[in-house]
């Protein structure tokens, strides 16, 4: 191998290992934000005390994130991106059952919601991203936007398991599935609420009532 060659190579492993670096370094400021948000909401949380749960300094922040709204969204898209492969796996393994339709559905359902369901500082620090979003016009275009990116994937998900099953619904399925996170999230701060010891559990029973009176086929 020439020198040329050697150096180009060795440019590549060592852009690889900084790029796996920044990547590393993101998500810790991305799970510190979500305790920190769970605790303090957006509003309270600074980017001092977001550093110091990740025990980063102000620079690496800003080496990684030009504002704190750019890390509300990364903490957003992560965890969409959690939820929706969760999706790819657990409906299709509950479609490919030779369950009844109505215990098909069950367990697609609870498969879900257990798996997506994240733990308590999750639950509270996305809810928190999303009432700063309401309240915060600089917030709003790019929470809309990653929103928005989202649901054609999810769509055509739920689409290619429902025609798989020979289901049909009375609504269009975007509204089908605004419907069906709007219950979620809202089922899911109930629960912290009351100290449900199984959250996922009592979701999940409430959203499969809810597709079953949709349902027809």
């Amino acid at each position: 191998m020439s020198d040329v060659a050697t150096t180009r190579e060795r440019g590549r492993e060592e852009a690889h290992q900084v790029s796996a670096r920044r990547a590393a370094t993101r998500e810790r400021l991305s799970d510190a934000a979500v305790r920190v948000f769970a605790r303090k909401g957006v509003d309270g949380a600074t980017v001092e005390e977001i550093c110091e749960e990740a025990d980063f300094t102000r620079g690496a922040f800003y080496s990684n994130f030009g504002s704190k709204n750019e890390l509300c969204i990364d903490v957003l898209q992560r965890s969409l991106d959690r939820a929706f492969e969760a999706l790819t796996v657990e409906l299709p393994k509950a479609s490919a059952t030779e369950l009844p339709m109505d215990e098909k559905l069950n367990l697609a359902i609870e498969l879900t919601s257990r798996t997506i369901s994240g733990d308590p500082d999750t639950v509270l620090a996305i809810s928190e991203i999303r009432l700063q979003a309401a309240r915060d016009p600089a917030l709003r275009p790019a929470y809309r936007a990653l929103n928005e990116s989202a649901t054609p994937a999810l769509r055509e998900l739920v689409v290619e398991v429902m025609e798989a099953n020979d289901v049909h619904i009375d609504i269009p399925v975007d509204d089908l599935l605004g419907i069906m996170r709007t219950l979620y999230d809202q089922q899911m701060i109930e629960a912290l609420i009351s100290g449900a010891p199984d959250k996922a559990g009592a979701v999940s029973s409430q959203m499969a009532t809810l597709l079953k009176a949709l349902m027809r086929g």
